[in-house]
């Protein structure tokens, strides 16, 4: 663990810094990527998620947070501004092989907001979006471009643009969430549920969602005490037993 004078060093002091980059496929070779390494790096970025929930609650019952279900999580949307510029001069900044690519090219940084913009388009082979990743330090986020605005600032004489603000919103998730969730256990029907119904819904709907097999029905309510399966209280929390 680091001391307390090593981390406001780290946010205070001098030192070189970790830029933040843009990956994505190569246009014109997809099993190739494209590293971007900004100049400067971004004053803040913004990650929002939310999730799709109903409420169960019962008729004649006062609404509790317990009686939400959530039915699915839903993908994470970063926003972020950056900022491109191949007029400026940075002695600690090295461009790195991506940027490179681009700056041997007259039209400045034309042909990397074509590339980047080019992300919006569905890909011809897979007829779906190719994936960015933004890295910064230990935070690397990688989905798809949902939305894209680019504000030129600075041209040269020829009329190509030396500097872009790119404000830009990616629809995934962070890596390392994806990692937890994937080592994480998962509820499955060989483990024991509870389960709130809505009030459309019947025993055999449940056993269906929940084993892949309607049939099932009779273990749920057999674990439940339930006679008839026609008459079921909506307002129970009812076990989904292992099977």
């Amino acid at each position: 663990m680091s001391s307390i004078n090593e981390r406001q060093n780290l946010i205070y002091g001098d030192g070189p810094l970790t830029r933040a980059a843009l990956i994505f496929p190569d246009p014109l070779n997809t099993d190739e990527s494209i590293t971007i390494t900004v100049q400067f790096n971004p004053t803040e970025y913004t990650i929002s998620r939310g999730s799709d929930s109903k409420d169960t609650t019962g008729n004649g019952e006062n609404s509790n947070p317990e009686n939400l279900q959530v039915s699915k999580g839903e993908l994470a949307t970063l926003s972020v501004s950056l900022i491109l510029d191949t007029s400026t001069y940075m002695a600690d900044y090295k461009a790195g092989e991506g940027l490179h690519k681009y700056l041997n090219d007259d039209k400045e940084l034309s042909q990397i907001c074509h590339d980047i913009a080019y992300l919006m388009k569905l890909a011809p082979d897979s007829h779906t979006q190719n994936c960015i990743t933004f890295k910064w330090g230990a935070m690397e986020f990688k989905g798809i471009l949902k939305s894209l605005s680019m504000n030129y600032q600075m041209f040269n004489r020829s009329g190509y643009p030396v500097r872009v603000k790119m404000d830009m919103s990616i629809l995934g998730e962070e890596e390392g969430l994806l990692n937890t969730m994937e080592s994480s256990p998962r509820q499955s029907p060989d483990r024991t549920k509870i389960r709130r119904m809505s009030p459309k819904e019947e025993l055999w709907m449940l056993a269906d969602a929940e084993y892949g097999d309607a049939s099932c029905w009779k273990e749920i309510a057999q674990e439940n005490g339930i006679l008839n399966p026609r008459k079921v209280d909506h307002t129970r929390r009812l076990k989904v037993p292992a099977l």
